[in-house]
């Protein structure tokens, strides 16, 4: 101890001695080296004290300085790869600090030597303070470090004498390790001498490898000496059999896993032998008054604030019933200790009725809680950030159940919140990189305080952060690494010399295998070796623009400079040069002119700079600042709280995945670190939520979290495998043994034997590291599915699969779908004659290997993926908004238009970096191709069998089966989802038509994108120098003249100042065409540059040697012009024109140019609004004389590129006199121009609120209203004297047949188009030609394929929209076959015959539109499987019904008599049959007619039966009859077809279509203009019946399969089309929210690109018409002119109280009080006449609940009274009423119940009558109202007395008493319950 400590000063020796007994080994031999000034890399244990070791002697020369008063600057730079690791630290040395300065005599108690932390979370105030007053210690990262180089921080580090790399195993083979290492070089440039490098690691296998990133080509001291660790490992499975389970995922669902049940936490309960039970359930009841912070939203844990009410984050469920516990647990209330007080063995034994057999998950959550429990802190570590929030909500669940049962409390009370306890604590909180730094902060100090018992973290506590005295680490399933291993079970134990205690809990029996060998080598000390990325070119173009940004440097120094460090020790010079190429601007084609410059490289040869010197352009440094770094953005959404601090900003809570958000909703709530949050605002950057404690929530999920197995790793797993598998066929015992000494418990050796033993008797061998198994079998379809088994890990396999994938499409011409795992490949093949699939698929030359899978990467996913964030990396696509996040989509936009152009150049370095990377970072194909020169030399042996079941080894890959992880793609599931429909673009766009683009394009936009391309408008004028550099860059060689109008007048003074910014907006023309903020037409006012000063900018071009100049062509009159190029066109003028430069400039910028017209000609369409041939010779011809024919064939070739478009695109007002021939413009260019006058006609759009499309989407649907006038009379005397006081009453004045006004009476009206078939005389007279029928085929039109109840269909649905209604008339279309039924479920309980269901209706002639090509076998599969096995199995009594039917329809006694015949001959021979009685064949038969298999060619057994049973609606009555105009579209599908090529001439709803009829007749169909084509036509087919036939009881009627009635299979798009247009007809304006009542194929993804594409030809038009509503809302152009008459003709009122409008009591707008005021008239005060409309909840016109969201609803019974408790929804039996489009009143099934959504007297009144129509139209027999909002309708507790309206002074009456006042008048009753109202007879 002496000699060790004998070196450092008195006061640093006597703390250390007071403090600790001795140093420790490593310690010793690190002061050592340390105390020589090597370079030193230490490598020892967690827990050896090496992190001490590294400061002490630089803290011992930092006391030596100042008590020499020599201090002064930074010294010590600590860099951590944490930014929490970081923190631990700097808490960690203020103890040594504080020793040492009291132990040299000072007593001021505030240590001498000063410590700064900066890293991304230092506030810029602290960030100042740093800079002015340096701290002697600096703890940063690695990015914050490369930020302050780049700054001027960089000279406070300027005495820098020690640098400490902490974790720096984490760092070396990472491509923030390259950057950290050049980093390191540009910090040493600043230092005197280089700075002493010490790196610290607990886990390195190759430490030369390390040393060598360490030092670069400074030498480096490995101090590795072995230190004493002691660690306590166990393997336990806790179950006998993991086989019998079928294998769970991470979220228990497996192919045994328990059906799902939703829970608190939305999760599947786990189940058990006594059956599945439910979390319990949540509940929250916190006083509104009470303030929420982000402290309480994540919890409070013990010993803290307790005054929250009570709230439970519940989440699995663990399977068990209360109670299940182990007794003597319960009873114990000592406090627990630092042990496992349950022996294993006891764990093990437990008895069976505890031990759930359908999953391991509850067992494995069970044994976790009973380690945390019995532990003082635990740490719990997964894989993913899914299974941590999954995992969490689990043991908290568990906790809770043991804590109640314990208790005696019931989880109900809890719940409720009426228990003696307020507040269970939470038993672990969930720690990841997506939970926000505060709450992982204050879950970290609840672990260190005690008063949190356990963390489940992912790799985000995997490092060294100091988590205090951790008692155990239980790691769930097999850990990525042996490295990763040590690292997590080492902060158990973390203090020197204490044991380090893990557990190992697998998933499946494959994962049993994995944890093994990790185990095993944690106890061997094998580790992975680490491998240092070799030339990172994104990383070397990011440096140098950093390096070069505040003064030029010289090329041949930074070079060196480079090659010092360890990932460039072996740049080539030509791969250097080449990224500066790229950073200075010279690209190998003009197509990357959008790419701006980001340095200046001045090629003049110095003596000191021989290759020149290079100097970042004005903003590089901004950019290289905001732009740094190499952590790429994966996509990650932040999520902040709603009520933040608006001085610090919102607080933020953590962040989601990408398409987590994508899928989300405002108002949905999820799960986020164990805590609940509403969703309160999704903006295209961030997420707003509040807290919602106790609210059942989703769980969010994250993609691209997993991790491979490494190739080291998994050539262990194969040597072990075989070692032991060989050993357990020798002798069992001798393996038993060998398993039990790495710590596996005997169910584990079990499992993992029988595993192993298993698949030696199913393949003969097991996969290992010299011998490969391909395993094939067939599946259940009979195709074969061939299995790859292998143990060397992703990394191996995934390059392999893309390999196989090629030689199978080569092959068999098929596109197979092949997935890698860590186990080996899995593909499926289709069944083939010849000889089946073998091991011939995987075996490869290994000369040819790897450049198979370099062809095959570049069109993967995985590369666009790889090229953004390279690109991003190398500040090629820099932050628009530095101080934004660039949302994902528009990242990927940028990128994808930079890889397209890219591909044509395989030398564009960043190409060159992801190919690099995505075939030795991410895949390993050098190990691929070592494999298969091992498998070529027989080291490597392939067995191939064949199965007639997977093998053990095999149903675990299946089983993992994921089809490659999410995010192996660069975009979200839902776009590829979209983008792999089957739709075909080219059919979709002859069909929709090519429409002439002119009268599209915007004139406006077409000038102002031309002053944006010529940089002529003022806005966009450059200035200074560098701005004439990009002038002559992006335009081409231009004069002094020309240079002047594009320049602004203060270009010479801002040249003088430099203060141009050059930072953003490269590759942009997405962002330009879709993000920019709205601009103005026209150019402004203000002054240009003057002639003289733009040639005296070009001129200093010209000198610095940047710009050349040259004398153009003379024209006709005028003189020859001097006009300025840049250098990089030098080569391009010379070649394409034969201009020569006159200036001698380098030989690299004269080397020929592969196409230079083209580059010329592509530039000047990409800078121009569309042109004709002889404009752009006109434009050539300035410089030198270019004809027309020498342009053209150029413009052609560029054309067959996709570069060029063209056609007739300018209007005529910009169409210049005399010019004829063909336009051309720039593809990017057209997209702009299309985009941006697409948002010039959205911007006209003045959105309506969602109240008017509640007015709207009745009327656009044919729904009948009531006109209800409300007035009130003023009270008088009568003639008798006696006094009359005034009444308000409703009245019914009227019934709206068609709201929207004179237009639907007229189509012309807002029919553009129309006028065309006006002419044709296919439009019709008006309402008296229209027939009942026809108006029942146009409402049945509107409704095809809508799920409605089937009582509710003849009740309110169809009466509602046809006039004069009757039974009969749809029996009459049914007969005829024009329209038939499908069931859709059966509705509530009882036997199919008597009971109510859903059905669809469907016109014949369109029902592909509405039915499935293999409708109905993937319905009854997924919704009845029972019944559908039924069908497929022969004697069943459904099976004979359904083959009965199968040659055509059958009345039911032909029918008994067929099923008969089937069952006879499908009975064994001599077996007695026993035939079904006529009940159990109609049971059979309705079973079908439910489950959408068979219909009938009438509705009356369907109305027979609901006759005779309770339904959700009373059988239909006889409405009263009205004269109605219809409107129909059953001829989608032909007008689809014959709209091929029609174009504009058609426009939307410009055709008509006319058919035959069936039989003698023809029909016309009206035309509306209301969908995409409105071509409605079809024929009556048929007579009409003279009477309607009587009621027939429920089996009469023709029965027939569905099947058989099914159109002939239309192609995909056309089908996707006439869907379109069917929606569009339906909701009039479509969105994302209409499709909630839908069962559209494809979904909202198919219906928007069909959309897109109709807006580009102006067949509908997008944008917000509907505020509240998603921005993609679609309308034909006649729609929103008819929705914004809507809103013209409603009267709003404007008082405070708006629908929907939640008041108390305690509102200040009088309680009861209208919003409307009346208009007084001499007898009456007339409040207004309200359009009110009675729907059933399901009713497609009804836009509550799927677009529209539910009104909240106010509280009747008083203040503090709480919510209302019943809910809204779209159920079958209910309806709402509307007045003015509002919803005002819900009606639930038997109107017992209303609820009410407003407090507004007028308007309940008003919605009063449509409940008597409810009744007198035959929508019910009898009502009675008894309950509205809760609150009983004859109490009268709540009614208050009469007050008067502050605002008018009328009496102001409560909303109970106003409504029960309102139904009495119209007829209601009084009953002992409520209000009642029968049907007269």
């Amino acid at each position: 101890m002496t000699d060790a400590l004998s070196h450092f000063s008195t006061p640093v020796r006597d703390w250390f001695r007071a403090t600790f007994s001795a140093p420790t080994a490593a310690q010793e031999g690190a002061w050592e080296s340390i105390r020589n000034g090597n370079n030193t890399l230490i490598i020892a244990p967690t827990g050896s004290g090496k992190t001490l070791a590294a400061f002490l002697w630089a803290l011992d020369a930092l006391h030596r300085e100042h008590e020499a008063g020599t201090a002064g600057g930074t010294r010590i730079l600590y860099i951590s790869p944490l930014k929490a690791l970081g923190a631990d630290v700097e808490r960690n040395l203020r103890a040594p600090l504080t020793g040492i300065t009291r132990l040299s005599g000072n007593n001021t108690g505030e240590p001498s030597i000063s410590v700064g932390v900066r890293s991304g979370d230092t506030p810029a105030r602290e960030r100042r303070q740093l800079i002015s007053n340096p701290p002697d210690i600096l703890i940063t990262t690695p990015e914050s470090l490369y930020l302050m180089l780049t700054s001027a921080a960089r000279n406070t580090l300027a005495g820098v004498t020690t640098v400490i790399v902490d974790e720096i195993h984490n760092l070396a083979a990472t491509k923030r390790g390259a950057h950290l290492a050049v980093s390191l070089e540009r910090l040493d440039a600043l230092l005197e001498k280089p700075a002493q490098r010490i790196g610290l690691s607990a886990t390195v296998e190759n430490p030369e490898a390390v040393a060598r990133f360490l030092g670069g080509i400074q030498p480096v001291t490995i101090m590795s000496r072995p230190v004493a660790k002691e660690w306590d490992l166990r393997l336990s499975v806790p179950v006998p059999d993991m086989a019998a389970l079928g294998g769970a995922n991470d979220y228990g669902q497996g192919l045994y896993a328990p059906s799902e049940a939703q829970g608190s936490g939305n999760s599947a309960s786990t189940g058990s032998p006594q059956g599945a039970e439910q979390s319990a359930p949540s509940a929250a009841n916190i006083p509104a008054s009470a303030p929420y912070t982000l402290e309480d939203a994540i919890g409070v844990f013990p010993g803290q604030e307790a005054g929250l009410e009570t709230r439970q984050e519940a989440g699995l469920g663990p399977g068990q019933e209360i109670g299940q516990a182990d007794p003597a647990r319960q009873d114990d209330n000592a406090a627990p200790k630092n042990t496992l007080t349950i022996p294993e063995d006891a764990l093990r034994d437990a008895p069976d009725r505890e031990r759930p057999e359908t999953s391991i998950w509850p067992r494995v959550q069970e044994r976790i809680v009973d380690h945390i429990e019995n532990n003082r802190s635990t740490i719990v570590f997964v894989n993913s950030r899914g299974l941590a929030e999954k995992l969490t909500a689990a043991l908290n669940d568990i906790h809770l159940r043991r804590v109640l049962a314990k208790q005696g409390i019931d989880p109900e009370d809890y719940a409720a919140g009426i228990c003696d306890i307020s507040e269970v604590p939470p038993l672990a909180r969930a720690h990841h990189g997506s939970v926000s730094k505060e709450q992982r902060a204050l879950t970290e100090e609840a672990l260190k305080g005690g008063t949190l018992r356990c963390v489940v973290a992912t790799s985000s506590l995997e490092l060294g952060i100091d988590m205090g005295h951790v008692d155990l680490v239980i790691q769930v399933a097999a850990p990525p690494s042996v490295a990763s291993t040590l690292q997590r079970v080492g902060r158990a134990g973390h203090r020197v010399g204490e044991i380090s205690r893990g557990f190992f809990y697998p998933k499946h029996r494959g994962d049993l295998l994995g944890a093994t060998v990790t185990l095993a080598g944690m106890r061997s000390g094998t580790l992975e070796p680490l491998t240092i990325p070799t030339n990172p070119l994104d990383v070397l173009a990011q440096q140098t623009v950093a390096a070069c940004a505040l003064g030029p440097i010289s090329v041949d120094s930074w070079y060196e400079a480079l090659r010092r460090s360890a990932p460039y020790a072996e740049l080539p010079r030509a791969l250097f040069d080449s990224v500066l190429e790229m950073l200075a601007g010279r690209y190998p084609s003009d197509e990357f002119a959008e790419l701006r410059p980001r340095i200046i490289w001045d090629r003049t040869p110095t003596e000191e700079a021989p290759s020149g010197s290079i100097e970042g352009r004005p903003g590089a440094q901004r950019l290289a600042v905001t732009s740094g770094g190499t952590i790429p953005d994966r996509g990650l959404f932040p999520v902040y709280l709603v009520s933040g601090d608006e001085e610090r900003g919102p607080k933020r809570v953590g962040e989601l995945d990408e398409e987590m958000v994508y899928e989300s909703r405002a108002g949905e709530v999820i799960t986020l670190g164990a805590s609940s949050w509403r969703i309160e605002e999704i903006t295209h950057d961030a997420v707003r939520v509040s807290p919602a404690p106790g609210q059942p929530a989703r769980l969010p999920f994250w993609h691209g979290d997993r991790m491979g197995r490494p190739y080291a790793l998994g050539v262990q797993t194969g040597a072990f495998t075989r070692a032991l598998s060989s050993l357990d066929a020798t002798d069992s015992a001798a393996a038993r043994q060998q398993l039990e000494q790495l710590g596996l418990d005997t169910w584990a050796v079990d499992n993992l034997l029988a595993y192993l033993r298993e698949q030696r008797e199913s393949t003969g061998a097991v996969p290992s590291d010299t011998r490969m198994i391909v395993e094939r079998h067939r599946d259940e379809l009979g195709d074969w599915r061939v299995v790859l088994h292998s143990p060397l890990g992703y990394g191996v396999h995934a390059p392999w699969a893309l390999a196989v994938r090629a030689r199978i499409e080569e092959r068999y011409g098929v596109d197979a779908s092949v997935m890698a795992s860590d186990d080996g490949l899995i593909l499926r093949l289709p069944a083939m004659e010849d000889v089946p699939p073998g091991a011939d698929l995987f075996l490869f030359d290994p000369d040819e290997l790897e450049a198979i899978v370099t062809e095959r990467v570049g069109d993967s996913a995985l590369f666009a993926s790889r090229f953004r964030e390279n690109a991003a990396r190398a500040l090629l696509l820099p932050r628009r908004d530095p101080g934004k996040r660039t949302p994902l989509w528009q990242q990927r936009q940028r990128a994808a238009q930079l890889l397209d152009v890219a591909r044509k150049y395989p030398d564009f370095p960043v190409l060159l970096e992801t190919a690099r990377e995505c075939l030795q970072d991410v895949y390993d194909v050098p190990a691929l191709v070592q494999v298969h020169r091992s498998l070529q030399s027989r080291a490597v042996s392939m067995l191939e069998v064949e199965t007639n079941d997977p093998s053990p080894f095999a149903r675990t890959l299946l089983f993992e089966y994921v089809a490659e992880h999410l995010y192996d793609g660069d975009a979200p599931a839902a776009e590829r989802r979209a983008a792999a429909l089957s739709l075909d673009p080219a059919l979709l766009a002859e069909l929709l038509g090519s429409s002439g683009l002119r009268d599209l394009l915007d004139p406006a936009v077409l000038v102002q994108t031309q002053q944006r391309l010529q940089r002529t408008g003022e806005r966009y004028r450059a200035c200074g120098v560098e701005g004439v550099a990009d002038l002559l860059r992006q335009l081409g060689p231009l004069s002094a003249r020309e240079l002047s109008l594009r320049l602004r007048a203060d270009s010479l003074q801002a040249a003088a100042h430099g203060s141009q910014d050059f930072g953003a907006g490269d590759f942009s023309g997405a962002e330009d065409s879709e993000n920019k903020d709205s601009e103005h037409y026209g150019e402004g006012s203000g002054a240009h540059a003057s002639t003289a000063e733009a040639r005296a900018l070009a001129e200093e071009l010209v000198r610095s040697h940047r710009a050349f100049s040259f004398m153009g062509a003379a024209g006709d009159s005028a003189e020859p012009q001097l006009y300025y190029a840049a250098v990089e066109d030098a080569a391009r003028l010379r070649d394409g024109l034969g201009i020569m430069p006159a200036a001698a400039l380098p030989t690299a910028l004269l080397e020929p140019v592969a196409e230079p017209l083209e580059d010329l000609v592509s530039r000047y369409a990409r800078t121009h609004i569309p042109f004709t041939a002889q404009q752009a010779a006109e434009h050539f011809s300035r410089l030198t004389p270019v004809g027309v024919g020498v342009l053209t064939p150029v413009l052609q070739r560029l054309q067959q590129q996709r570069r060029l478009s063209s056609g007739e695109f300018l209007p005529e007002v910009l169409r210049a006199s005399g010019t004829v021939g063909v336009e051309w413009v720039d593809a990017q260019v057209l997209r702009t121009i299309r985009a941006r006058s697409l948002a010039a006609l959205r911007e006209e759009i003045e959105p309506v609120s969602a109240q008017v499309y509640g007015v709207f989407l009745p009327s656009w649907q044919n729904v009948r209203s009531l006109s209800v006038r409300v007035a009130q009379t003023l009270p008088e005397a009568s003639a008798y004297g006696a006094f009359m006081p005034s009444r308000r009453t409703a009245t019914v004045v009227g019934e709206q047949v068609a709201p929207l006004g004179t237009a639907a009476l007229n189509p012309a009206a807002f029919n553009p188009m129309a006028e065309n078939g006006a002419e044709n005389g296919t439009t019709h007279a008006g309402q008296d030609s229209a027939s009942s029928t026809e108006d029942l085929l146009t409402a049945i039109d509107q409704l095809a394929g809508v799920r409605v109840p089937a009582s509710a269909l003849e009740t309110l649905i169809l009466p509602a929209r046809v006039p004069g209604y009757q039974p009969h008339m749809l029996d009459e279309l049914m007969a005829s076959g024009r329209v038939f039924f499908t069931g859709a479920g059966q509705l509530g309980g009882g036997s199919a015959q008597k009971s109510d269901g859903w059905i669809r209706l469907h016109l014949s002639e369109s029902s592909s539109l509405t039915l499935s090509e293999d409708y109905p076998e993937q319905l009854v599969r997924a919704e009845n499987p029972e019944l559908w096995e039924a069908l497929q199995a022969p004697g069943t009594l459904e099976h004979a019904i359904y083959e009965a039917l199968a040659h055509g329809g059958l009345f039911v006694p032909a029918l008994r008599e067929r099923v008969a015949q089937l069952m006879s001959a499908a009975a064994p021979s001599g077996q007695v049959v026993t035939f079904p009685d006529a009940a159990q064949v109609s049971a059979a038969l309705w079973r079908l007619v439910w489950a959408g298999a068979v219909t009938n060619d009438s509705f009356a057994p369907v109305r027979a039966m609901l006759a005779g049973v309770r339904s959700a609606h009373p059988t239909p009555a006889t409405p009263a009859r009205l004269s109605r105009v219809g409107r129909r579209g059953a001829g989608r599908i032909a007008a689809a077809r014959a709209s091929m090529g029609n174009g504009m001439a058609g426009g939307f709803g410009a055709d008509s279509y006319s058919a035959d009829g069936y039989g003698s007749g023809s029909y016309s169909a009206p035309v509306a203009g209301r969908g995409l084509r409105s071509l409605r036509g079809s024929s009556l087919r048929g007579g009409l019946h003279a009477t309607a036939p009587a009621v027939a009881p429920q089996d009469s009627g023709r029965f027939s399969r569905v099947d058989t009635l099914l159109q002939e299979p239309v192609e995909a798009t056309v089908a996707a089309l006439a869907r379109a247009d069917l929606l569009l007809d339906r909701y009039g304006v479509l969105t994302r929210e209409c499709l909630q009542v839908e069962d559209s194929a494809g979904g909202f993804s198919q219906l928007y690109r069909i959309y897109s594409a109709a807006e580009d030809r102006a067949l509908v038009r997008r944008g917000y018409f509907i505020e509240g509503l998603g921005a993609a809302q679609f309308a034909a152009p006649a729609t929103v002119d008819l929705l914004r008459s809507t809103a013209d003709n409603l009267s709003i009122p404007a008082g405070p109280q708006g629908f929907g409008a939640t008041q108390g009591f305690g509102a200040t707008q009088s309680f009861g009080a209208s919003a409307y005021t009346p208009q007084r008239t001499d007898t009456e005060q007339v409040y207004g006449t309200f359009t009110v409309t009675l729907l059933a909840a399901t009713d497609p016109a009804n836009p509550y609940g799927a677009a529209l969201s539910w009104p909240a609803i106010p509280s009747f019974a008083g203040e503090g009274a709480g919510v209302v408790k019943h809910r809204p929804a779209r159920k079958a039996g209910a309806c709402v009423v509307l007045v003015d489009g509002a919803a005002v009143l819900y009606v639930e099934r038997g109107a017992k119940t209303l609820l009410a959504f407003t407090t507004d007297p007028v308007l309940l009144e008003a919605a009063a009558p449509a409940l008597a129509r409810l009744v007198s139209a035959g929508g019910a027999e009898k009502i009675s109202v008894e309950k509205v909002n809760d609150v009983e309708l004859l109490s009268t507790h709540t009614l208050g007395t009469h007050t008067l309206n502050p605002s008018g002074g009328e009496a102001v009456k409560h909303p109970v008493e106003a409504l029960r006042a309102a139904l009495q008048a119209q007829g209601f009753y009084a009953t002992v319950r409520g209000l009642s109202l029968r049907r007269s007879i």
